[in-house]
């Protein structure tokens, strides 16, 4: 932020903030979603050469989760064709469209032949992110840090009410985040990463933008919300309701003139299957059931006129939909939905649209491990090597386990690279912090450790020696420094006294006072004993 203010009072402008993603300190997450390495569209650069426009680095490619080119749909590139090497975000030699390491141009006309996305598994979710990401910098002219901080909180809390029903479990299964994140990014005591946002707008099926509208989720985008949640089915997540309210409503429904099934009382509860029902009531469950046979309801769809669940049109839509979507819905997810109590109707009457959809979700799982994968292996040669938490927030999952569960070797290696990385780093903080006893002075304990960037507690539980060794020699120094200055003190107050007296000047302690040299020590004990004894060794009474 100074660096920006700092340019901005240079060059007499007051939007170069907006070249940065400063406008976002206070809106998303301060944890950086930036690269640590350049990311680049070589055509974009060829183009730009060929037609003689400024070659410059859009902000867009900087962020970690744009890795696709909105113009030329094609990945980003990481590394020099040249040299092969990656690059840093900003080194002595970096120059738009040159490596920083070979000096050769980077740009090259016919790069999408081979970097074009149609062939990645989540090529369109990685460009769709792109675009988003995109829509989010061209807010940042016009973007109310303040305002839009609250109306993130406020348009979360409208879809919670409107999607979820106010069940902030189900809203938190929905968009694959932990109960615990979203409450505190509901009550506005934390604010979400830009990866995070990106996931709720695509379980959402909403702009990213939107989120920070000041007017709130128009109809359209609670109509799109309720579609993508319809068509995404039941992610695991039940109410939360106490066993107390379920026997009331068991109760009730036992009471009714017409005879209800379980499930139809659980689905009016929000569960899915009467699993919860009979926990909190079995007894009540099996009069339910009973009652609801004794009537002649029971199998209803085995007699004539009996009317379908579902239309057979309106079944191949949802199914379309389903395909259509970036993140599909499972066959068996969609036929629980609807009512049915497993999939064989829907897979005997469009086994084809069912196999489509299953290869889809087979395939974008697969793009899902090669990327977990990629990930996993681009981490072993990143210095640092971060931590399994981290790459597990990298690629959007609430833990470690799944990475565990996939890839246990990877994760192994990581580990173990990670653990060899903190022992070296805390050899390395405790060299320097012993090369700190040959300074003069000896730092204190807490100046050292901000230096060094690390905890007194950190210091002190894995080098205590050094510790105790920097904090005795830093109090030997100040007890030195003190007496010193206190005998220079005495010094100069008889200095100025004698030179007092000998101008016919009494040596009052206000005029002793005046004439101390900077730097001289100001205790107000050692100044009166300092004049006191100055003024009884001239023979002055007190």
């Amino acid at each position: 932020m100074r660096w920006s203010h700092a340019l901005e009072l240079a060059t007499s402008r007051r939007d170069l903030h907006c070249l940065t993603l400063l406008p976002f300190r206070n809106v998303l997450s301060d944890q950086l979603f930036c690269r640590r390495q350049r990311a680049w569209c070589a055509v974009c650069f060829e183009q730009w050469r060929l037609s003689d426009q400024i070659v410059y680095e859009p902000l867009l490619w900087a962020i970690e989760v744009s890795s696709y080119c909105p113009v030329h749909l094609r990945a980003l590139d990481c590394a020099c064709p040249h040299c092969e090497r990656t690059l840093s975000p900003l080194a002595v030699f970096s120059r738009p469209g040159y490596c920083e390491r070979c000096g050769y141009w980077l740009g090259m006309s016919d790069a999408d032949r081979y970097r074009s996305y149609p062939g990645h598994p989540n090529g369109e979710a990685k460009a769709w992110s792109s675009r988003q990401v995109g829509e989010l910098l061209a807010m940042l002219p016009q973007l109310d840090a303040v305002a839009a901080r609250e109306s993130l909180r406020l348009n979360l809390v409208a879809y919670l009410e409107h999607v979820a029903g106010g069940n902030i479990l189900a809203m938190a299964e929905y968009i694959q985040c932990p109960r615990s994140t979203l409450q505190s990014w509901l009550d506005g005591a934390s604010l979400p990463r830009l990866d995070s946002l990106l996931r709720i707008c695509r379980s959402l099926n909403i702009s990213a933008s939107s989120l920070f509208s000041h007017s709130y989720p128009t109809p359209m985008n609670l109509a799109a919300a309720k579609n993508a949640i319809a068509l995404l089915g039941n992610r695991g997540a039940s109410p939360s309701r106490h066993a107390s309210e379920i026997r009331r409503a068991l109760l009730l429904a036992l009471r009714e003139d017409e005879p209800r099934s379980l499930s139809e009382v659980a689905r009016k509860l929000g569960y899915t299957t009467p699993d919860r029902l009979y926990q909190a009531d079995r007894k009540l469950c099996h009069k339910i059931a009973s009652r609801y046979r004794r009537s002649g309801r029971s199998h209803w769809w085995r007699k004539a006129g009996a009317v379908r669940i579902c239309t057979i049109t309106r079944m191949k839509e949802i199914l379309e939909q389903s395909l259509a979507s970036i993140e599909p819905s499972s066959v068996h997810q969609i036929a629980a939905n609807l009512g049915y109590s497993n999939d064989a109707y829907i897979l005997q009457k469009f086994p084809g649209l069912c196999r489509a959809i299953s290869r889809k979700i087979a395939l974008a799982k697969q793009g899902r491990m090669q990327d977990m994968r990629q990930t996993l292996e681009n981490a072993l040669y990143e210095n640092p090597v971060p931590t399994l938490t981290d790459l597990s927030r990298r690629l959007g999952y609430s833990s470690s386990v799944v990475l565990r569960a996939h890839e246990p070797d990877l994760c192994d290696q990581l580990r173990a690279q990670y653990r060899a990385h903190a022992v070296k780093h805390r050899a390395d903080i405790e060299r320097e912090a012993a090369a700190a006893l040959e300074e003069t002075p000896v730092p204190s304990v807490t100046a050292l450790c901000k230096r060094l960037k690390i905890t007194k507690w950190f210091m002190h539980q894995y080098f205590p020696a050094v510790r105790q060794a920097v904090a005795t020699q830093h109090r030997q120094w100040v007890s030195s420094e003190t007496t010193r200055r206190r005998a220079k003190l005495f010094q100069d107050v008889r200095n100025i006294a004698t030179s007092l007296q000998s101008q016919g000047l009494c040596p009052a302690a206000n005029r002793i006072v005046d004439l101390l040299p900077s730097g001289s020590s100001r205790e107000w004990k050692a100044i009166n004993k300092a004049i006191s004894d100055a003024r009884k060794s001239l023979g002055i009474s007190e």
